[in-house]
């Protein structure tokens, strides 16, 4: 299932910032490999990611030749990840504070999780080696997974039941340590608080109802037999955004699950390694800017509803959701994580409470992520409300394989109240 071509390589010398040039990236080698003596002799800068890929970061490769006293000349690849600042891309991203945040994982984060999954022996890159976080610019560079044989699966297609297995397994991995992280340090995860959905900011609140009342328009041209669901998402309408807040509100009186959560893990945010005969071998989890602490849910569903394959998407929800359980507890109980954790039942119970992730995850997210014309993909045709945004929007519902997704789904979100008002 690996796409079959390297991302995307096409040159970006004229859009990459004056500060990324010989001199920054000389002294950037030299900082993260503690090399005095490194020269940098050519820098070529990529793309790493095609447009209407990532709406909210900026993201190159860059190819370095080098050498050193140590080395004879070499050439290797980095990944630069920096955020939007212009427009009003910058000003939305501002308020979710996405490049302190992930900043902050990578530099306090990550490395912990890294050392408690390598403490009970489990191998594997898990997330990207950040090599440098630079605060003055605001940007992070990143050991480049690609010629190691690392590859992104490809979007269009979804994850096929080895790929999901092994991200839930990954989710679950990041999940228990985190358990154990905050058992060992209580405010670690404080200053988390901002996941793409959130009551701390209403910066995303345009798109949540602009593409949900697309959607809903939609729904209303597939003839009388689907009247009864375009009701039922009229009537949905005024609440739909409190709704998916309730799901990432935590109640401190309650005994329900709480952990890490990444907050945009979907299918483009996740690396493979393959072996000779194109099995995945190996996963990486990516990208750390909507991070919060709250449900596993909020994870969950995430993934579940935008990345798995249809058939997967369609049938496979208990399943899967009792194989993260037991992969979370068996990772908790390794890292000798003293709390009580909940019995399947318990947990089975806590996740009803927070299933209308199912329903944005679905709404919003799934018809951003399946649209295959980047043409006019970007962050204002999903924020604003001028023509050229609503026939964005338009068009991203209409999508033929999102609505056969869509009429398999909203009866089975029926069925479980979800399209019901919730108070």
């Amino acid at each position: 299932m690996p796409e079959n071509t390297i991302p995307a390589c096409l040159n970006a010398s004229a859009d990459a910032p004056d500060w990324l040039n010989e001199a920054y990236v000389e002294q950037m080698l030299r900082c993260a490999f503690k090399d005095a003596s490194i020269k940098v002799r050519k820098l070529d800068v990529y793309y790493a990611v095609p447009k209407g890929n990532n709406y909210a970061s900026i993201i190159f490769r860059i190819g370095v030749t080098y050498h050193s006293q140590l080395q004879y000349e070499i050439a290797r690849t980095f990944i630069v990840k920096g955020m939007i600042t212009e427009g009003i891309a910058g000003e939305k991203l501002r308020q979710y504070d996405v490049q302190r945040k992930e900043m902050d994982v990578y530099q306090f984060v990550i490395p912990e999780l890294k050392l408690l999954m390598k403490s009970i022996g489990e191998p594997g890159e898990l997330y990207p080696t950040a090599l440098i976080v630079d605060r003055k610019r605001e940007v992070i560079v990143f050991k480049d997974l690609t010629p190691d044989g690392y590859r992104m699966v490809d979007r269009t297609q979804g994850m096929d039941m080895v790929h999901m297995k092994m991200a839930i397994k990954l989710m679950a991995k990041m999940h228990a340590s985190s358990l154990k992280m905050r058992e060992q340090q209580p405010n670690i995860f404080v200053p988390y608080n901002t996941c793409i959905v959130t009551r701390e900011t209403d910066a995303f609140y345009p798109m949540f109802v602009h593409i949900f009342n697309a959607l809903t328009d939609e729904v209303g041209k597939w003839g009388s037999e689907w009247k009864y669901y375009h009701e039922k998402l009229q009537q949905l309408a005024p609440n739909f955004v409190e709704y998916s807040q309730r799901v990432v509100d935590n109640d401190p009186a309650s005994d329900d699950l709480c952990v890490f959560v990444q907050g945009d893990m979907w299918v483009n945010n996740f690396l493979y390694k393959y072996d000779g005969q194109g099995n995945p071998i190996d996963a990486v989890l990516l990208d750390f800017q909507y991070c919060t602490y709250g449900t596993p849910m909020i994870d969950f569903c995430y993934l579940y509803y935008t990345s798995a394959r249809d058939d997967i998407r369609q049938n496979c929800f208990d399943e899967l959701l009792q194989y993260y359980y037991y992969q979370l507890v068996d990772y908790a109980r390794r890292l000798q994580y003293r709390a009580r954790l909940p019995t399947l039942y318990q947990f089975l119970q806590q996740t009803q409470r927070k299933m209308f992730y199912a329903v944005y995850s679905t709404f919003i997210a799934l018809p951003v992520q399946m649209n295959d014309n980047t043409a006019d993909a970007d962050f204002e045709a999903l924020m604003c409300n001028d023509e050229r945004a609503q026939s964005f929007k338009r068009m991203i519902v209409a999508n033929d394989k999102y609505q056969t997704i869509l009429r398999g789904l909203l009866p089975q979100f029926d069925r479980k109240g979800l399209l019901d008002r919730l108070d």
